[in-house]
């Protein structure tokens, strides 16, 4: 007798379903750090300053980063689905709850709240996506459809209006698309770790895949604070060249579209050529631009970089994610990566507003830049054990699979 021939890698392919519950709750689970200059629009509306508004995004942040880690683990077993429909429930009534109750206090609860709901959605859709194959084509898709819609609602809200309704209603909203999905989101495959690893792929040995795994744990979020910096404080940046809040928000939706194009070309490129070279050509590339935003006194330069930095951070994104993919199909890495980069992000408004105003403009933007250079190294080492582990992985499922007589 024999066993039937299966595919080289045990990754399920992308399909409607999958793809879709994957995407969305991603979106979800991000939607807070995307739309961050407008909650704290709106939150300063509400008669919040701006070093409370931050507090409170940072503490929401925050909530969404540690449940995120905490539940890393989970999302990567069989209790991926029913995780992420509590999660997104919470969600849904806390971030319901802000939007539409006038109350300081239920504001603040609802945004905290709400961000721990969404942190247990967020380990699972990055769990997800290491289920599927070609995991640089997956991720770059995943921030594709994340981008092609943070465009639409970035440019909708300032038309709307940025007000507590609008804002945190958008996030009731979102979540409660990805809850209505979560029943699709994809298991890990049945034959998820590289077991069979020769001395020809060394470089993928289990001692190494962890402290790869580990290392981008910690690069991630570093890098991502550097980002998120300049994204958050784009107002503060916006104000000091005289840009008003309408050009400022045309300018930011502009930035999403930005960052589609760079997730455009990351799938197209896909795992053409690899992960290391391209991962370090857009570090070195961000962080020349981070500099320049605050060196230029330009209106129209600034606006040009915020977008040229927004479509490398998409593309860098996209590849930082299909690294830890790459690392376990069961999404050991990258369940918890998503949480691990919210930890950054939670502290970006405070960091960001805490060096503009001891620093100014101009060494706040070098910190920023010269970040994205020294996360080049360690990632390259990362990158390479990624795409080894994915080579060990299709190697040992292939012999899996032979006929045996």
């Amino acid at each position: 007798m024999s066993r039937t021939q299966i595919d080289a890698d045990p990754r399920l392919p992308l399909t409607l379903r999958n793809g879709s519950a994957t995407f969305l709750i991603a979106l979800a689970s991000l939607m807070m750090a995307n739309l961050a200059p407008f909650i704290i629009t709106a939150l300063g509306s509400l008669g919040f300053d701006p070093v409370a508004s931050g507090n409170i995004l940072t503490w929401a942040l925050l909530a969404s980063a540690v449940v995120g880690l905490g539940t890393g683990r989970i999302a990567s077993g069989r209790l991926r689905r029913p995780l992420a429909i509590t999660g997104l429930i919470v969600a849904v009534v806390a971030f319901g709850a802000a939007a539409l109750v006038p109350s300081s206090t239920v504001i603040v609860t609802g945004l905290i709240v709400g961000g721990a709901g969404v942190g247990a959605a967020i380990s699972t859709s990055g769990a997800a996506i290491a289920a599927l194959r070609n995991p640089n084509r997956i991720s770059a898709t995943s921030g594709l459809v994340n981008r092609a819609l943070i465009t639409v609602i970035l440019a909708v809200i300032p038309l709307i209006g940025i007000t507590q309704g609008s804002v945190f209603g958008t996030l009731a909203l979102i979540s409660l698309v990805g809850l209505a999905l979560a029943v699709w989101l994809p298991n890990a495959p049945e034959h998820a770790a590289p077991v069979d690893v020769t001395q020809s792929l060394q470089i993928a040995e289990p001692r190494r895949i962890t402290l790869a795994g580990v290392a981008i744990l910690f690069l991630f979020p570093i890098w991502g604070t550097s980002e998120d910096a300049i994204w958050t404080m784009a107002p503060v940046l916006g104000d000091a060249l005289a840009i008003g809040e309408q050009s400022l928000g045309f300018t930011l939706s502009l930035s999403a579209a930005g960052g589609i194009l760079g997730m455009l070309i990351a799938a197209v490129i896909g795992n053409r050529f690899g992960r290391a070279w391209p991962l370090t050509i857009a570090l070195a590339i961000g962080g020349v631009l981070k500099i320049w935003t605050g060196l230029t006194a330009d209106p129209t330069t600034f606006a040009v970089l915020i977008i040229a930095v927004s479509s490398i951070y998409a593309f860098a994104f996209a590849l930082f994610i299909a690294t830890a993919a790459g690392l376990d199909a069961r999404g050991r890495w990258s369940g918890p990566l998503l949480g691990a980069y919210l930890v950054g992000s939670s502290f970006a408004p405070l960091i960001g507003g805490v060096l503009i105003e001891g620093l100014g403009i101009g060494p706040f933007t070098l910190i920023t830049g010269i970040v994205s250079f020294v996360v080049i190294l360690p990632m390259v080492f990362v990158a390479r054990v990624s795409t080894g582990a994915e080579r060990a992985l299709a190697r040992s499922a292939a012999r899996a699979a032979e006929p045996v007589h």
